[in-house]
């Protein structure tokens, strides 16, 4: 009964984005009904939309915090209630897709990388097979190793293919459907290649192995190259910008609390600088310091991803740790700098 709910939530997308999700999903290597997988993730998304759009409502009038969205939400007042219960279902629906996105994404690019990492070793292993004798449906069909993990997988619903109505050829071809990575597809286009030419393919397949542990030896020294930079920047993320907010909020509320001390008939004889009123509050200015660490950190870790593997989105997930990592040092430099200046006013 769940998998006729869940098929039923897929037919609410278009046919093309359908399409596209099952491509996404085939590389990704999840096997079953994509219909069912791509229903349940839906549903999942729109009940979280429907337990933050009563948050306003419940969450808030339970807990006495109706005043909590910048002062101006009450409860009598209708259209801004109704306004909140609007972001927080359309941010708790947006929130559950990207997690679903970004799950898929991690999916593809950690088996691409998996599959881009044995590559070498298993053209070397169908050329010596070619050399030895076999055909290169042979060879191929006996070079899977459980070691070579969603590659070896492949290879088998490939020879499963071949022995039915598809050629070796066309079932080859199929295996750019099922792995993302624009390495593979050269090499099964060099493959299909030398199999129509009847040219040496031995020798082709070496050769392109070696071709490929060159290309992973300059990006293994790139990486290398680059890691400083990424190390660079968690650094000044952890630390540097921790500390220097913290001295800005512990600056800016030591001297509120040196005004609220101060008389205004005794500041002419003190100094000019406990006469200005400020500006800024220390809380305006502490939602300020949580906003810049969360939005520091997706940048930072955006960056990190694009300059260690190359792709905007890999480093998202070191976000959510900078996040902590930051914040927690900034209370602690926070604490620090309280008791520091304390024993001093």
């Amino acid at each position: 009964m769940k998998y006729i709910i869940y098929r039923k939530f897929a037919t609410a997308l278009h046919e093309r984005e359908a399409s596209k999700i099952s491509q996404l999903l085939s590389y990704a290597g999840i096997t079953g009904s994509h219909e069912s997988w791509i229903g349940s993730r839906l549903l999942l998304a729109l009940l979280a939309g429907l337990v933050g759009g009563i948050i306003p409502f419940s969450l808030f009038r339970l807990l006495g915090v109706a005043n909590l969205a910048f002062g101006v939400v009450s409860e009598g007042d209708l259209p801004i209630m109704l306004g909140l219960s609007f972001l927080l279902a359309f941010g708790s629906f947006s929130a559950i897709i990207v997690l679903v996105y970004l799950h898929v994404y991690y999916l593809i690019s950690d088996r691409s990388k998996r599959v881009e990492e044995v590559l070498p070793d298993f053209l070397l292993m169908v050329a010596a097979n070619l050399r030895a004798g076999l055909t290169p449906y042979a060879a191929f069909q006996a070079s899977a190793r459980p070691e070579f993990g969603p590659l070896e997988t492949e290879i088998k619903v490939i020879s499963s293919k071949s022995l039915g109505t598809e050629s070796f050829t066309e079932a080859l071809h199929s295996l750019n459907t099922r792995i993302d990575s624009s390495i593979l597809r050269r090499t099964v286009a060099f493959f299909e290649n030398g199999l129509r030419s009847g040219g040496k393919l031995a020798a082709l397949l070496e050769t392109s192995a070696e071709e490929l542990r060159k290309g992973d030896e300059m990006k293994r020294d790139m990486a290398l190259n680059t890691k400083t930079y990424a190390i660079f920047l968690v650094f000044i993320l952890v630390m540097g910008l921790p500390l220097l907010l913290s001295i800005s909020t512990q600056f800016l509320e030591t001297f509120a609390r040196i005004q609220t001390q101060v008389t205004p008939g005794s500041t002419a004889g003190i100094s000019p600088i406990s006469s200005p009123k400020l500006s800024v509050s220390p809380e305006t200015l502490q939602t300020m310091t949580h906003i810049i660490i969360i939005g520091t950190s997706i940048l930072a870790s955006v960056t990190i991803g694009v300059i260690t593997e190359g792709k905007l989105l890999y480093g998202l997930k070191y976000s959510i740790p900078l996040m902590l990592s930051s914040g927690l040092m900034f209370y602690l430099f926070r604490a620090l700098l309280g008791n520091f200046l304390g024993s001093l006013i």
